[in-house]
């Protein structure tokens, strides 16, 4: 199986599939790649080729955003907690959630502090934005990026997202000390999660995570009083889980 197919293709065919954005590492994406490769699911990526309409994401989703998974003819899946009840359904004896009230309730509930609106990667991106209208792109990305990015994810120039960003890492940070995993003793989705949303702060190298070398300049300018509300734990965790759970190089 080709690692990505156009759009087109993709929506032809059956069983698991996600459309992606090529070489951008999307943590929303980069997430959901995680899961499937964590529990073994083959799924077909697809991205926009010279072979499709123009705005082919859009075509098949409503939406041009990714990532798009489709299963079958189910309904498409954009959101990622559709996502992970979707993984964890087709492959149930690789477990990402606990099969516990408070657990499930517990990863869940992070999981959204991480993935969700105003969690770790929404609060990151309006901050990077907001710092490259402040700096005029020499930080943070650049202004032309930023205003499509500020005008789809309803940047607001009031919002504290520095705060936001610091308070997830803080949290972060006190949970994992002294513990393997951030929540009970086995990897959960969570644990994905906060690897694969790390990057936005502090990037993996260019051997585990290939990106255009702005993408990186970008992501590597997130002030240095954010870097510093992750402990040191808390970014070894990010590289045990990579080591010992996910794909690298990242495909993308």
């Amino acid at each position: 199986m080709s690692r990505f197919v156009s759009i087109t293709e993709a929506r032809a065919m059956s069983g698991l599939r996600m459309a992606c954005l090529r070489a951008v590492p999307s943590p929303w994406t980069e997430a959901a790649k995680g899961i499937f490769h964590v529990k073994g699911l083959d799924c077909q990526y697809a991205g926009q080729s010279e072979d499709d309409p123009e705005n082919a994401i859009a075509q098949w989703a409503g939406d041009s955003s990714a990532p798009v998974v489709a299963y079958d003819d189910e309904p498409l899946r954009t959101g990622w907690a559709g996502i992970l009840l979707l993984a964890e359904r087709l492959a149930p004896d690789t477990p990402l959630l606990p099969a516990d009230f408070e657990g499930r309730a517990v990863v869940m509930g992070l999981a959204h502090e991480i993935c969700g609106e105003m969690g770790l990667g929404w609060a990151a991106r309006n901050l990077l934005v907001g710092e490259g209208f402040a700096s005029e792109g020499a930080s943070g990305f650049h202004p032309k990026v930023g205003k499509f990015l500020a005008g789809k994810y309803g940047y607001r120039e009031e919002e504290d997202y520095r705060g936001r960003v610091i308070q997830i890492l803080e949290g972060l940070s006190a949970r994992i000390a002294g513990r393997r995993f951030l929540v009970g003793d086995s990897l959960t989705a969570v644990d994905i999660y906060w690897a694969v949303f790390s990057n936005l702060l502090a990037p993996l190298p260019e051997e585990k995570l290939p990106m255009h070398p702005r993408f990186r300049q970008m992501w590597e300018t997130a002030p240095a009083e954010v870097k510093a509300a992750a402990s040191g734990e808390l970014m070894a965790h990010r590289d045990r889980i990579y080591d010992e759970y996910l794909e690298t190089p990242a495909v993308l």
